[in-house]
């Protein structure tokens, strides 16, 4: 029988290769996010940001992605569970560790002054190696 530090450790190495090979999943977490926004008739931007467009990730760290929409929906957590669905049935651990943030344009605004790195999803995808 493994002990616990074993699985914790192997879970940790298998995080690390999800988010080093972010460039292969970054168009299912996409593609999730547009059906999830159309299914609620929503219509917004999709950005990533953090530490794994940076390439500075860790083994605590998550995917960070910021969903631009004239208003936060009251319905976010739905859309974040549909997402969840959507990426597990495409193959991704369910334990895929996506953080959502909803933004207004005021808020993304406020965020982008700060220093926040907002990279377009599509651009990402388009341009990753």
């Amino acid at each position: 029988m493994k002990s616990f530090l074993d699985v914790y450790v192997e879970f940790v190495k298998e995080k690390m290769n999800l988010l080093a090979n972010f460039c292969k999943i970054a168009p299912i977490i996409y593609e999730a996010i547009k059906e999830a926004l159309k299914e609620y008739n929503l219509q917004g931007e999709i950005y990533f940001l953090g530490s794994v467009i940076n390439g500075t990730y860790t083994a605590a760290s998550d995917i960070d992605v910021a969903i631009l929409l004239n208003e936060i929906p009251k319905e976010r957590k739905e859309i974040e569970g549909k997402v969840l669905d959507y990426v597990i049935n495409k193959g991704l651990p369910d334990w895929t560790p996506i953080e959502f943030h909803f933004l207004t344009p005021h808020s993304f605004k406020i965020l982008k002054k700060g220093g926040a790195n907002f990279v377009k999803a599509e651009d990402y995808i388009l341009n990753c190696k």
